[in-house]
């Protein structure tokens, strides 16, 4: 299990790695395109803001499985231990909810999407691509909050750093 994890691990961090590779270099190119050739390319900024969306959407999952996304935890650090894993748990467990509730909509979207044939403007590519960050990112992102309720739950909460040692 703990090498699935740490396969997963390595293939969002790969995965957001070439996505900022290739979109800095796509931007690099259509600013050199514009300013010294006076032509850039259409395409560019469309493709650029996409490569984003799912840069965002998997860095959320890479952010939930190191425990960095934003929260207040001014309740849980002034609780005795026993209440302060029970709102640890619940916040976990609302987590999970949210994404999976992402997950559920997102397949919707993304179905109804590729039903219509829509396409984007510039690269005409197809919109369900684009949106399939969402359910992935989200189902990710759940997948992670599952692993930190679980290992609350059973006290063996504990860093990213372990995902390091694997491999």
């Amino acid at each position: 299990m703990r090498k699935l994890d740490w396969l997963l691990s390595r293939a969002e961090e790969i995965s957001i790695g070439l996505l900022i590779l290739s979109a800095s270099f796509i931007l690099f190119a259509n600013v050199v395109a514009r300013y010294v050739f006076n032509d850039g390319f259409s395409w560019a900024e469309e493709l650029v803001r996409y490569q984003i969306v799912w840069m965002v959407l998997l860095g959320a999952s890479v952010a939930a499985r190191q425990g960095i996304h934003i929260g207040i935890d001014i309740l849980r650090r002034f609780s005795p231990p026993s209440v302060a894993k029970s709102i640890v748990l619940l916040v976990h467990a609302v987590s999970i909810a949210f994404c999976f509730f992402l997950v559920f909509y997102g397949i919707q979207l993304t179905e109804q999407t590729h039903r219509f044939g829509q396409v984007s403007s510039a690269l005409q590519a197809p919109m369900w691509i684009i949106q399939l960050a969402i359910p992935v990112g989200a189902f990710l992102m759940g997948l992670r909050f599952t692993q930190h309720f679980f290992q609350t739950l059973l006290g063996r909460e504990q860093s990213a750093a372990h995902l390091d040692q694997i491999g």
